[in-house]
């Protein structure tokens, strides 16, 4: 045999150790090359490929105090309204994930969004947790809200769930569409019934024809329809809506879920919901309005013949920058104000400031409502006027005052001698200092 060359395995290891040393500065070097941070709508560190990897980090932080004018009311109190962090990126220019957390654990179940992005050109296909496409105003970010809760028929609506959406745009953006299929029980949380129902569809679509119009009166139209439909188990009925005062606590102003005062609900046939939109933004004012209906079909309880219960709700609102931002419709949802000069008192700017009033107004079925619970109303009309102050881009104040009008006596509080207390009027100010970064 004949030994070409022999190999001193001491020696090898303390060759790889030099090489290490002497790459690791060229390492750092090309790192920081390839890879820079910076700020854009949330913090980021991105590949200086075009189209290569990013990671967005964000979040948001609201804290609020309420107080309420009525002294049935035992409420007033300084509450987290949010805590969440949020993490966006992409893999390459075809793949992209996000993922959202919330730490307040009041009203979720902590796992908010959860997806994977598959890209092809102005069309993406979502898989995973995340919001159902339906109404401007639930598609809209919190940041991009000017007053402390979304309307009344933001619970008719569908939230996030788990499913498929295929999503993008046509002819530059003039319109956008999204549609998809879903479990139909809410997030992960959400517990499944029994009975075999099948997964909800639920579409939006929006039209903005004057996108490309040289006239300013006319480029900021947009109005858009959404529908969700699907076959439900009895367990899935969880409607709860609630008032700006009534977020976050325990009264609501209707309630249906599967155990109704009128027994356990034994059968339902379909649950559906239509959305009908219209904004238009122009110079410093924004208009915006929407028509939610809800309908579970032939709900049976115990003993009764099967009956459909329908609800419906609309609002109109308007918002008014008074130091002359102009707010902003795009991609088929609202963006968020950006001030023109930020919080700086020693240069004499003092950030943005926005004027907002909304009226409201929700139909409840009268059929459904057991008057001896006073927990449901047949109908609420509410009317909101809210002030914010945009400090920065991820900052802001909002001052919030809400009147909502009960058709029926809702039951707020037991005393201790067995009473009970009960408002047929709600008056409540909100006070929000939020970040959202």
């Amino acid at each position: 045999m004949i030994r070409l060359f022999s190999v001193d395995p001491g020696s090898i290891w303390k060759s790889f150790l030099l090489l290490i040393a002497l790459l690791f500065p060229l390492q750092d070097a090309l790192a920081e090359r390839v890879f820079f941070a910076g700020y854009k709508g949330g913090f980021y560190i991105r590949s200086e490929e075009e189209g290569g990897m990013e990671l967005r980090l964000g979040g948001a932080f609201q804290t609020d105090y309420r107080y309420y004018f009525e002294d049935e009311r035992a409420d007033n109190r300084f509450d987290i309204r949010r805590a969440r962090l949020r993490f966006r990126g992409q893999l390459t220019r075809y793949f992209r994930f996000g993922m959202e957390y919330e730490f307040q654990g009041n009203e979720t179940d902590n796992l908010v969004d959860a997806y994977g992005e598959a890209v092809f050109g102005p069309s993406a296909l979502r898989f995973g947790q995340f919001k159902e496409p339906f109404s401007l105003e639930w598609q809209s970010v919190d940041k991009a809200q000017y007053f402390a809760e979304r309307s009344m028929g933001y619970y008719l609506g569908p939230k996030r769930d788990i499913g498929i959406m295929l999503h993008g745009s046509l002819f530059q953006d003039a319109v956008m569409y999204s549609g998809g299929f879903f479990n139909g029980d809410g997030d992960d949380g959400s517990a499944s019934g029994p009975e075999e129902d099948s997964p909800e569809v639920a579409a939006r679509i929006v039209f903005s024809p004057f996108k490309r119009s040289l006239s300013s009166w006319l480029n900021g139209i947009q109005f858009g329809a959404s529908a969700t439909y699907a076959n439900i188990d009895p367990l899935n009925i969880d409607l709860k809506v609630k008032s700006t005062g009534m977020v976050g606590t325990d009264t609501s102003l209707y309630v249906l879920t599967h155990n109704t005062k009128f027994g356990v609900i034994q059968d339902v046939d379909s649950r559906r919901r239509i959305g009908v939109e219209a904004a238009w933004a122009v110079g410093p004012v924004l208009f915006q309005g929407e028509y939610f209906s809800l309908t579970y079909s032939d709900l049976e309880a115990s003993g009764d013949h099967p009956a459909d219960a329908e609800f419906s709700t609309w609002y109109a609102s308007s918002m008014w920058c008074l130091t002359g931002e102009h707010p902003i419709l795009s991609k088929g949802v609202v963006k968020p104000v950006y001030p023109n000069h930020f919080f700086n008192p020693e240069a004499g700017t003092w950030g943005a400031f926005c004027l907002a009033a909304r009226i409201e107004h929700f139909d409840g079925d009268e059929n459904w409502i057991n008057p001896a619970s006073y927990v449901s109303v047949e109908e609420a009309d509410a009317y909101s006027l809210a002030m914010n102050w945009v400090l920065f881009p991820m900052a802001r104040i909002v001052l919030d005052y809400t009147h909502t009008d009960l058709s029926n006596p809702i039951r707020v509080r037991v005393l201790p001698d067995g009473s009970a207390d009960y408002i047929d009027s709600e008056n409540v100010i909100t006070c929000r200092f939020s970040i959202d970064f």
